[in-house]
């Protein structure tokens, strides 16, 4: 950031009130050295506590968290938000990006997805191959909310949260008979469809739900200009379909034990719009297989009166299957394109792994936890040829992880975080490439949360995270485009943030936080000028980034029928290093805001609002040079009603991007037009 623009954004947070909304009053702390309160009378709300990931003051039942970092299902549903990338688009600091294979990427406070991971109930759920995922193939219809982290993050979620970690928590019942449907439609023959059903009993319970979600293509904006690749209309090859099943038991023998069983199945294919840009070669492709399948195992034991012993097992498999065709009509397989000689690629990637935690309130107003974890990543490829999966290319990594942390009650109304560790990467296959070295980096954070007033908390933290070179990073040649680099470092970030919540009225709640991020050995891939391999790209350090910003948040709801709310980014990112290289993918500005009203319990009206400027953009264009570029900035609106016509019934519709907004997010890759949705929900 620019030396004048911190003391500007302090300065606009003073002036604002700058806390934010805390959590609900705890009441009354339990006696100092308790653990948490035991699994039988937690998720009241049908969340799966067990899967949630949080630092924790135990005497107070509280988690230290900063803003803006969860978003519950109630607002997921409210805003018709049916997958992961479009529901934490809501949240301040997050921001939505599209990659040319049509993968929906993510960025958090300019951290993209491979230094975001993602997690499903703490379980790692990430690509192995790339440490990135398409969030678009993520359905948010049996989650119970999903938890962000950004910079300070708990030792459980391991290595790589360089820049935070995203966990998806699923659903956990509380009643002995409950579930939910829901039926919908939307724009170019979308079909969506969700049952999730549950039952409590008082040693054990059971959750299971699936899920349908289709599309036969969707509608571009009327003021698209159409090229010799697009004409308009409904988008080309723009279809997509994801099935999801999930499956979890949980035994709860005692007060305080519980032992879980969960399974995650998602089935997906899609096409790949061509890119409409005519400097960019085009590409024909489409997913035939988009799977990931997981199983995981989750226990909490309690040792005595003040401890706990927590342990995760698991195993996530992904299948990726590619076809090529030779033009736009995807009819004739392609035998001399990228993919060639066969015109397809298969991956068949799978990640294995332990943890095992010990917690303890032994030791007064102390909250200890000590952890252990072993992940090894496993990526197998291959174009066709070789009907053996043993034969296929095979690349490995083993990452292992340890770490202490101690959350500290100093007085009633000040608490401090204390943690640290060591990561380790150790390649164990490297495909054709020489087998590189091990690689470790130590981490560590504080933070300072201070209780000013019943309803005001402010804290700092600071943090130290690492990222480790990705499969990918280091030996994809990205089909014949850029060349190899097996000696990349680990990327490194200090991340520093200060931040307030509060509500200052009944009727007002205010949030807001500022952070700055040093990151050294940042991985982007650069462009090479001179020598042998001029013309190509590569994986590359560049050098040291800094990362800094706001965040400003603002509800309100000064009538019971009438909830408005508002929140704002700024983010700088600054190549300190090398200037000249473009930082791409992020605005540097980034507001959204709602309004609901409500003139009846029954019905609603909400209208909404995202806008952002303009960003960078990184390709190559047909004669493989790289070419970086400003993409101009947009604003979209969405208008919904809401009516329930009896209990447990609710119908829901309306539009998005209302005004037919045509903008990019990736050069030749236009995003949706107008398009309208309509539900029926009930629950039970």
């Amino acid at each position: 950031m620019a030396s004048g623009h911190l003391p500007r954004c302090m300065l606009i947070l003073a002036c604002m009130g700058a806390p934010a909304l805390l959590a609900e009053d705890p009441g009354t702390p339990p006696p100092a050295g308790t653990r948490p309160a035991p699994s039988k009378e937690k998720a009241k709300d049908g969340r799966f506590t067990m899967g949630e990931v949080t630092v924790v003051v135990t005497d107070k039942q509280e988690a230290l968290e900063t803003v803006a970092t969860k978003i519950d299902m109630e607002t997921i549903q409210l805003f018709n938000r049916d997958t992961v990338a479009s529901a934490l688009e809501l949240l301040p600091g997050v921001s939505l990006t599209l990659n040319s294979r049509n993968e929906q990427m993510l960025y958090v406070r300019g951290n993209d997805s491979r230094q975001v991971p993602v997690f499903l109930d703490g379980i790692p759920v990430y690509v192995p191959y790339d440490g990135e995922m398409d969030y678009g193939r993520f359905t948010t219809f049996d989650l119970s909310g999903i938890q962000v982290a950004k910079g300070f993050s708990s030792v459980l979620y391991g290595p790589n949260t360089l820049g935070g970690a995203i966990n998806l928590v699923s659903r956990r019942p509380t009643r002995a008979f409950e579930g939910s449907a829901l039926l919908g439609g939307s724009d170019g023959g979308g079909r969506r469809a969700s049952l999730n059903v549950g039952t409590r009993q008082d040693t054990f319970y059971v959750q299971a739900g699936g899920s349908y979600l289709s599309s036969d293509h969707w509608r571009l904006s009327k003021d698209f200009v159409p090229t010799v690749r697009e004409d308009g209309g409904w988008r080309g090859n723009s279809d997509s379909l994801d099935r999801k099943f999930s499956f979890k038991a949980g035994y709860t023998p005692n007060a305080t034990d519980e032992y879980v069983v969960g399974y995650v199945n998602q089935k997906g294919d899609k096409g790949n719009p061509v890119c409409t840009d005519t400097r960019i070669s085009p590409t024909f492709w489409r997913w035939p297989t988009w799977n990931k399948e997981s199983a995981y195992v989750s226990t909490r034991t309690a040792v005595g009166a003040h401890s706990d012993v927590l342990f995760r097992a698991y195993h996530d498999t992904y299948d990726n299957t590619i076809n090529e065709y030779t033009d736009g009509t995807f009819s004739t397989p392609s035998t001399t394109g990228k993919l060639k000689p066969t015109g397809k690629s298969f991956y068949k990637d799978f990640t294995h792994g332990l943890l095992a935690a010990f917690e303890t309130t032994l030791v007064p107003s102390h909250s200890l936890r000590a952890v252990v974890q072993t992940k090894t990543d496993v990526h197998r490829e291959n174009n066709g040829l070789l009907p053996d999966t043993a034969a296929w290319l095979h690349y490995e990594d083993r990452l292992t992880s340890v770490g202490l942390e101690d959350s500290i009650s100093l007085a009633p109304a000040w608490d401090l975080s204390v943690g640290g560790g060591w990561d380790q990467q150790r390649p164990v296959h490297s495909g054709t490439w020489a087998l590189p070295g091990s690689k470790n980096q130590f981490h560590g954070q504080a933070g300072i949360f201070w209780k000013a007033a019943k309803d005001v908390q402010v804290y700092a933290t600071v943090a130290q995270k690492d990222h480790f070179p990705t499969l990918k990073d280091r030996y994809s040649l990205r089909l014949g485009t850029y060349i190899d680099n097996p000696a990349l470092l680990p990327e490194r970030s200090l991340n520093c943030e200060a931040g307030a919540r509060a509500s200052l009225a009944s009727w007002i709640q205010v949030e807001g936080a500022l952070f700055i991020s040093d990151i050294h050995d940042l991985i982007q891939g650069i462009a090479l000028t001179s020598g042998p391999n001029a013309g190509l790209m590569q994986m590359q350090n560049i050098g040291k980034v800094r990362h800094s910003g706001a965040e400003f948040s603002l509800g309100l709801r000064p009538w019971e029928a009438l909830e408005a709310g508002f929140s704002y980014t700024y983010l700088d990112r600054d190549n300190v290093t090398s200037p000249a290289v473009k930082l791409t993918g992020t605005p540097r500005n980034r507001l959204s805001g709602f309004v609901k009203v409500q003139p009846w319990p029954s019905f609603h009206i909400l209208a909404s609002v995202q806008a952002q400027d303009g960003q960078w953009d990184n390709f190559s264009n047909t004669a493989k040079q790289s070419i970086t570029e400003h993409l101009g900035g947009f604003a979209t609106a969405n208008l919904g009603v809401g009516w329930k016509p009896c209990k447990g019934v609710e119908l829901d519709g309306g539009y998005t991007n209302i005004l037919d907004r045509n903008y990019q997010l990736t050069t030749g890759f236009p995003m949706p037009g107008r398009s309208w949705f309509a539900n029926a929900r009930y629950t039970f």
